[in-house]
């Protein structure tokens, strides 16, 4: 195996300008972790050991189901990040996150040798450990049958994980809290993480999970949890898949996400060749142009060297592995391109973003910005920058609609506006030729227009206080015109 050292430079929060703190980032097999670090101790503060027999076999049957894919003997088998404070007065290295996995996993190894691995001298001190210690060995040692053929097939030197080291506690700690902040099971991203890399030969599993976790640690550090992978999945890649037509639309639950990332994903093919898929960032040629003699001239487009440019499109099939990978940072990028506060963006992107940094406020309903993103997201990966200040306008004028139409807005009410409308807006982005064809549906709308010009946000009184009546407020703000003149809001645009 070949180690990088991956470092982060992170900077306290008691003085940006002095204390620089070190974080290490490397991937390790589950059998070297105690040799390199023998010397790992459960803080005396860490909660207790709490797996229960159903986590148990979830990881067993797990394991199985691994041990029988086509290419298993060249696939690892990923447990996800493990979290140690290297304390430098005691010498020792504390397990601030991974106990339970590592403790998991000491069972199991005692179940099938007889005896701890070396260097494994986790030590507990709290009654309910030792419970679900003493129950779990015993759980396990019924399934040894099972475990033995694993253990002929090497399944313990395919556990690999991802090592995070920090000499800091604060870092080690704030990490942890904001991690273990989505609840006590793994996060959607560390599913799809843990299954795709399986996918990959095993010496591009440690780059493509460092990049990972990379984007995941850094949404964490900047506070930004719109930047975290699963907020990708859920809000943005999920529903342009799968909302589409008038019909149904499924809600974006663990289960229909792991179906679409997972179970929906093809096989990988043997020589790693992926089929491509039409699509703005996959055409060999931009432009045909005429001279004055009438001679043509193709033009074609510059290469695709970032992942941004990727020639993926939001709801082409997806492959397992790389394809999959590559497909997730594509649009990690740009859905950064619009959000992250520190992006480098081209002049047109600023400007769509200081609108709706103006406008989709924390103020706003968390369905309709979430809404916005989405329509963002899509309309780049079909035109680009092309337009797209105009975009963020129309797709506002459209969303809007919904944000003066009710007292209280759920997320249903986005759901009904793609099926009440005369067509989804997200199929009309994504199967549009021009900018313009979406900006004349928008326009079109008959029962946006309505809501404009009753100017029921404005007659009733309840609403001038209210989230309504501060939405009205931005906009008109932001366009230097007069709360009254919102009926016109549509001729705003042009």
């Amino acid at each position: 195996m070949k180690w990088k050292d991956w470092i982060w430079n992170l900077k306290s929060k008691t003085d940006y300008s002095k204390i620089r703190k070190l974080i290490k980032v490397q991937t390790y097999h589950y059998l070297e972790i105690f040799k390199e670090y023998p010397d790992l101790v459960i803080p005396e503060y860490q909660r207790a050991y709490t797996w229960d027999m159903d986590k148990v076999a979830d990881l067993l049957d797990d394991w199985w189901a691994f041990a029988r894919e086509d290419n298993y003997d060249s696939l690892n088998y990923y447990m996800g990040t493990l979290l140690f404070f290297q304390n430098k007065e005691t010498k020792n290295h504390e397990v601030i996150d991974g106990q339970q996995r590592l403790t998991t996993l000491a069972l199991i190894y005692y179940v099938l040798k007889g005896e701890l691995l070396k260097g494994q001298n986790l030590s507990y001190n709290q009654y309910s450990s030792a419970y679900n210690i003493t129950k779990n060995k015993k759980y396990i040692t019924q399934r040894k049958a099972r475990l033995l053929i694993l253990d002929k097939k090497g399944i313990l030197d395919r556990l690999q994980f991802t090592l995070i080291i920090s000499d800091s506690e604060d870092n080690a700690f704030s990490f942890f809290d904001s991690q273990n902040n989505r609840g006590v099971t793994l996060g959607i991203d560390d599913y799809l993480k843990a299954y795709h890399l399986r996918a990959l030969p095993e010496d591009n599993q440690e780059n493509m999970a460092t990049q990972w976790e990379a984007i995941t640690f850094n949404a964490r550090k900047k506070s930004q949890p719109e930047l975290d992978l699963s907020h990708l999945f859920y809000q943005i890649l999920f529903k342009s898949r799968k909302w589409k037509g008038q019909k149904n639309f499924p809600y974006e639950n663990k289960d229909h996400v792991l179906e679409e990332f997972q179970k929906k994903t093809h096989k990988t093919p043997k020589k790693e060749t992926y089929r491509l898929f039409p699509s703005r960032s996959n055409m060999r040629y931009r432009h045909l142009e005429y001279d004055n003699d009438d001679n043509i001239t193709l033009v074609s487009k510059e290469k695709a060297l970032e992942a941004i440019d990727f020639p993926f499109a939001l709801r082409q099939p997806l492959y397992a592995g790389h394809n999959f990978f590559e497909y997730a940072l594509k649009y990690n990028k740009i859905f950064s391109l619009f959000f992250s506060p520190s992006e480098n963006r081209p002049t047109s992107i600023e400007n769509a973003k200081v609108f709706y940094d103006s406008i989709y406020t924390s103020d706003m309903n968390i369905y309709l910005r979430h809404y916005m993103q989405l329509c963002l997201v899509a309309y780049y990966d079909s035109f680009g920058i092309e337009f797209i200040e105009k975009a963020v306008q129309h797709f506002d004028y459209f969303i809007g609609s919904l944000r003066l139409g009710k007292y209280y807005v759920r997320s249903q009410a986005v759901k009904n506006s793609l099926r009440d409308s005369q067509n989804n807006l997200l199929d009309i982005i994504m199967n549009a030729y021009l900018p313009e064809e979406i900006f004349d549906f928008i326009k079109s709308e008959k029962g946006v227009e309505k809501i404009y010009t009753e100017k029921k946000y404005l007659k009733e009184g309840k609403y001038l206080n209210h989230v309504v009546g501060r939405y009205v407020e931005r906009v008109s703000s932001f366009y230097k015109k007069e709360n009254d003149d919102f009926i016109n809001r549509k001729l705003w645009m042009e």
